[in-house]
């Protein structure tokens, strides 16, 4: 008969295997995080793949607003409370230019050994600050969660009309988790 360690090396062995240098090194991410679901998660979790180290900035109450051109539902306190179980280390980036923060965060020795890297979810693939970032280092994008959208949450359940947010709540939605008609044409709901 088989022991449990025997099995839990089996299990082990169907594992995809991790990149050379793995447990060396560091992902940066930086984000939003306002009414964290399951994409963000999926996300955070998969940052794993890349390295052992994780690192997210969040964007403060108001660069987010200068950002989206809307108020935050949770404060960063909470955002970065929510973050926090997935990564190893936060920080605040007051500005919507996250450029300083990240090359504060990246020591010149992670760049010179190959030891960090970016990642973040396929979203928004002209990130602010991505030519120094790959410029220095690897960036990896990490596919979306289907149907995941905080625009769409925040349509749902704070609009002012309740008339929006039925039809938010059962609008068809895109591949990035935004409500669409029947056209594929983006539908425009005032939270």
């Amino acid at each position: 008969k088989e022991t449990v360690e025997d099995l839990i090396e089996e299990v082990n062995s169907y594992k995809p295997r991790l990149p050379p240098g793995w447990e060396n090194r560091k992902v940066y991410t930086i984000g939003c995080f306002d009414l964290f679901h399951r994409g963000h998660q999926n996300v955070l979790v998969s940052l794993r793949e890349f390295g052992a180290y994780i690192v997210a900035g969040i964007h403060d109450d108001e660069s987010y607003y200068q950002l989206k051109k809307k108020y935050t539902i949770d404060n960063l306190e909470t955002r970065m409370k929510n973050v926090k179980p997935y990564v190893d280390q936060i920080y605040v980036i007051p500005s919507t230019d996250p450029l300083l923060y990240i090359k504060s965060m990246v020591s010149d020795q992670d760049i010179a050994n190959g030891s960090c890297c970016y990642a973040r979810g396929d979203d928004m693939l002209n990130f602010p600050g991505r030519e120094w970032v790959e410029a220095h280092m690897p960036v990896h994008f990490v596919p979306r969660t289907e149907g995941c959208s905080s625009t769409l949450i925040r349509t749902i359940y704070h609009a002012d009309s309740a008339e929006i947010r039925e039809k938010a709540a059962f609008a068809k939605t895109r591949y990035d988790g935004k409500p669409i008609d029947e056209n594929g044409n983006v539908l425009k709901f005032q939270a």
